[in-house]
């Protein structure tokens, strides 16, 4: 009986010692950026902030806290715009840095309450 409680005594003093260490090495690691996190500036897109085209093609953001695959050459620190290619199979799209080319999408419609939009509510 003795030697299952100084046993458990020596297990209950090593499990908060491990947890405090595993904090520790947890504390020093780099911030890792996320979608939330894209408009800050250590982790804002390089390439701007998405945006879409006049034919419906939108760029997208990628943050590395996103869990997809980078484009080669990003700076894996920070969030990046992209897009995807539109003449790539859908079973393989391929990732394209920045956002689409194209003439810019044309403005949204004006308001007309009761219409287009409700009153109270913000409108593009």
């Amino acid at each position: 009986m003795t030697r299952f409680l100084v046993a458990a005594m020596a297990a209950a003093a090593l499990v908060p010692g491990a947890l405090i260490a595993t904090t520790a090495g947890a504390a020093q690691a780099a911030p890792v950026c996320s979608p939330a996190e894209a408009t800050a500036p250590p982790c804002a897109p390089p390439e701007g902030p998405p945006a879409c085209n006049a034919f419906g093609d939108c760029g997208q953001i990628w943050c590395p806290a996103s869990g997809m695959n980078a484009v080669p050459g990003w700076d894996l620190t920070t969030c990046h715009t992209f897009h995807f290619d539109p003449n790539a199979p859908l079973t393989k799209p391929i990732m394209i840095s920045g956002n689409p080319p194209g003439p810019p999408a044309p403005p949204p419609p004006p308001c007309i309450p009761f219409i287009n939009c409700l009153p109270g509510l913000t409108h593009p």
